[in-house]
């Protein structure tokens, strides 16, 4: 007890010098931290929009990769399934890559939306000022310190779209990340059996030529599941023993080329990332999307709750009308658009102009009853932990 009593004071000793080396009457901490992370501001000023615009290169020239991948390697192996087949996987990739195409460029071409500049505080309901653009800023617009602009509805700037996620292109986002995942898990499904017929061939490890010629990406392949056979690739080699049959290609070729080979490898590997990554990005907007909320207004309400939790009250975010009204709000589905239009591609605009926002029917602050007995728990061991100090 007393060793923990002397780092107790130690620890206060320190805290206290530091406080005091850093304290300025004029100005608060938050100037300090301010002043602490101007390079990182620096660099997302000056670098930021510049990664921004490879990462919107980098997403055109992999989808490309994709879809030229399918037409070359897959498409000649569909084909060579019953009709109804052929036809069903043409219609289907067809209709996600349209979806996927005009979805992202229309994200990133859109402009989020812009609060009224110059307009009088007075006839901006609840508005604030920005204390960057120093203009009216309205309910659950925020700043971005990207673009150097203030949006409606902000969500995040996104590096992959080199634009900020806001009122009129969030819908965009959404629908290109869920029917990008759909895409992806589509090539995925489609191209396991000619993943695991070129991933697990033989040839791979003991063919000296193909091997040499794929060095790069057959590295990755069986050598990590069959350690045992790269072992004995030299006793093979060098036996006159023929290499035991494998099972026949997938589409029923009797050759299959090298490029075919690292296509599929790569194609399968790179839509299984991107499902996996995506998946979750998606699971997170949509838990968002279903409560009401921006992935910037998660975190303040957040805050929100834990301010209001101190009082023993709980805290329900103004703009959560319920899950399903959510959606409907946010797809643009009303009584003179049905869900086709979330379908199939659709320019039209989301309800409402972004600066009026209706309030929930639902009290901001309530008691609470778990959360008052919580709260009164909690000051009761405060106050202890005082005593026993004391």
């Amino acid at each position: 007890m007393g060793l923990y009593r002397k780092l107790n004071e130690y620890y206060r000793v320190l805290a206290l010098t530091l406080r005091s080396l850093a304290h300025d009457t004029c100005r608060s901490r938050y100037f300090i931290v301010d002043a602490a992370f101007e390079p990182v501001y620096w660099f997302v000023d000056n670098v930021a929009c510049y990664i921004g615009m490879i990462f919107v290169v980098l997403v055109t020239l992999l989808t490309a990769s994709v879809v030229i991948i399918w037409y070359f390697y897959l498409l000649p192996l569909i084909r060579t399934f019953n009709s109804l087949w052929v036809f069903g996987h043409i219609i289907i990739a067809h209709w996600l890559l349209i979806n996927i195409v005009f979805h992202y460029f229309k994200a990133v071409f859109t402009d989020p939306g812009i609060p009224p500049q110059g307009t009088p505080m007075e006839k901006i309901t609840s508005a604030l000022v920005c204390r960057k653009c120093i203009q009216p800023k309205p309910p659950r617009a925020h700043h971005c310190s990207v673009c150097n602009k203030c949006f409606l509805k902000m969500d995040h700037h996104c590096p992959w779209m080199n634009n900020c996620i806001g009122f009129y292109n969030h819908r965009y986002f959404i629908l290109f990340c869920i029917f990008m995942w759909l895409g992806t898990l589509y090539v995925c499904f489609t191209t396991f059996d000619l993943f695991t017929y070129h991933f697990f061939h033989p040839a791979t490890i003991f063919d000296t030529e193909k091997r040499e010629t794929n060095n790069i990406f057959l590295k990755f392949g069986p050598a990590i599941f069959f350690k045992d056979l790269l072992q004995s690739v030299k006793t093979v080699e060098q036996s006159s023993a023929p290499i035991f049959k494998y099972r026949d290609h997938p589409g029923g070729w009797d050759h299959s080329d090298s490029y075919e080979h690292l296509a599929i490898i790569y194609l399968f590997l790179l839509c299984s990332a991107v499902t996996c990554a995506l998946g979750l990005l998606n699971l997170w907007h949509m838990w968002l999307i279903s409560h009401g909320q921006t992935s910037i207004e998660a975190h303040i309400n957040t805050k929100e709750k834990q301010k209001a939790a101190k009082r023993g009250m709980g805290y329900n975010n103004p703009y959560d009308y319920d899950w399903k009204q959510n959606w409907k709000y946010l797809l643009g589905i009303n009584h003179s658009r049905s869900f086709l239009c979330v379908l199939l591609p659709s320019g039209h605009l989301p309800d409402g102009d972004g600066i009026r926002w209706p309030r929930s029917k639902k009290p901001l602050y309530y008691y609470d009853q778990t959360i008052a007995s919580r709260s009164r728990w909690t000051f009761n061991m405060s106050k202890l932990k005082k005593l026993f100090r004391c």
